[in-house]
């Protein structure tokens, strides 16, 4: 008898979360340019971050309801804050054509999905958010000391290992903020 004809009547089912659990991921395709000129996903890093009030899927202004399902959720819906763009300005600083898309993280079904993509391979890299003292009269810095965003990533294996080996992302962010800057990007979660 065959089983999998049984197996294919079992009921699936997904589970809303708890809210204090529901996330946006962001996942960043690191690109970089193979030996023939064509531009390959050597690896992603993956950060989520807490949907609140501010941060969240946006409402979607397409008033034909079957158009809005089409694609959705469209990428431009996902709030992207400043932390965001530092965290990919760091990336594509070093892989200028690297991107972003985000995802919602609502159901144990998502949840799954993205534990799932971080079983792959990794390599540790850097990613480092300092102030920018551009500026600023050097002079005026002497003997002080200020606090700089530095943590330890994963990039996750889509090509080698060895394209995602060794790689240090660097940006520098607002000298003003940088204080608050730092302390928000401290609480951001990578994977």
């Amino acid at each position: 008898m065959n089983t999998d004809k049984n197996k294919s009547n079992e009921q699936i089912t997904i589970k809303l979360l708890d809210q204090k659990d529901w996330k946006i991921v962001k996942e960043i395709s690191v690109v970089s340019t193979n030996q023939f000129g064509v531009e390959i996903t050597i690896g992603v890093i993956i950060y989520d971050r807490q949907i609140t009030s501010d941060y969240k899927l946006n409402d979607d202004p397409e008033p034909n309801q079957i158009k809005r399902l089409l694609d959705y959720p469209k990428q431009e819906l996902f709030t992207n804050d400043e932390l965001d763009e530092l965290i990919l300005s760091a990336v594509k600083s070093k892989f200028p054509k690297s991107f972003v898309r985000s995802h919602q993280v609502l159901w144990d079904s998502d949840k799954k999905r993205y534990d799932y993509l971080l079983k792959r391979p990794s390599e540790k890299a850097f990613l480092e958010i300092r102030p920018d003292f551009s500026s600023i009269d050097i002079y005026s810095l002497n003997g002080k000391t200020f606090t700089v965003f530095n943590k330890e990533i994963n990039i996750y294996q889509d090509f080698t290992l060895e394209s995602i080996k060794s790689h240090f992302f660097t940006v520098n962010c607002d000298f003003e903020r940088r204080e608050s800057l730092i302390t928000e990007l401290y609480k951001i979660i990578f994977k």
